[in-house]
């Protein structure tokens, strides 16, 4: 009868063996983990330290936030972006000039409801509704004069709002330097400076619809309780 091999020396040979390779493993193993993740550790780390230290930004302004509610309330088709650069370019405008910037918001209201390229039978163009003759002559006086070159102005630049309020807050502020009056630089907006002197110096009735009108706008949006973002 033939004698069945002893098997147990061998047995303990793998064993070992296997013992010798997990304990590599464990010995070499957190260095390879550590080498394959920690540089993506440290971007991470880093760059929420470099987030902790920006800037949060600043709030804006409650009165820069009104008017932008105002614009979005009358023109809701424009972009965020659009309104914001409408409403700085209201409250820069009416800090300039000493102007309330809810009355020139009220002016908008009235002259144009808010649309930029509409005109009238006149030829008044834009969101405050200028003469292209008025403005030129607002333009030329609030702008340096180039030497040499000739300023040139076309009708169309007054479909661009934020030039149209810069020369329609100009124009407004001269009036009011020019008659001493509110009420009398609004209708001199509407009318024409000339026809309002022609009709004191006549002692003529002066209709105060438009500046009423503007007054009343203005009222509205200065008494609104408009929120806050």
């Amino acid at each position: 009868m033939e004698k069945r091999k002893k098997t147990l020396p061998h047995t303990l040979s793998c064993s070992a063996a296997c013992a010798r390779l997990i304990l590599i493993a464990i010995l070499f193993l957190p260095v390879f983990l550590i080498q394959m993740y920690y540089p993506q550790t440290a971007n991470e780390q880093a760059a929420i330290q470099l987030v902790q230290k920006l800037p949060s930004p600043k709030p804006k302004p409650k009165e820069l936030v009104n008017i932008y509610t105002i614009v979005k309330s009358h023109r809701p088709d424009v972009s965020d972006t659009e309104a914001w650069t409408l409403a700085e370019a209201i409250l820069e405008q009416s800090s300039t000039h000493s102007f309330d910037p809810m009355l020139v918001l009220a002016m908008i209201h009235v002259e144009s409801g808010f649309q930029y390229t509409v005109v009238s039978p006149s030829g008044a163009r834009g969101i405050m509704q200028i003469l292209p003759d008025v403005a030129k002559a607002v333009l030329e006086e609030i702008s340096p004069k180039q030497k040499g070159k000739p300023q040139q102005f076309r009708p169309e630049y007054l479909d661009d709002p934020v030039l149209n309020i810069k020369l329609g807050v100009s124009y407004l502020h001269s009036l009011k330097k020019s008659f001493r009056n509110l009420n009398l630089a609004l209708s001199a907006y509407n009318l024409g400076p000339t026809e309002i002197r022609n009709r004191i110096e006549n002692n003529e009735e002066l209709s105060d619809e438009y500046s009423s009108a503007v007054l009343a706008a203005y009222q509205t949006y200065k008494n609104a309780k408009h929120p806050l973002f």
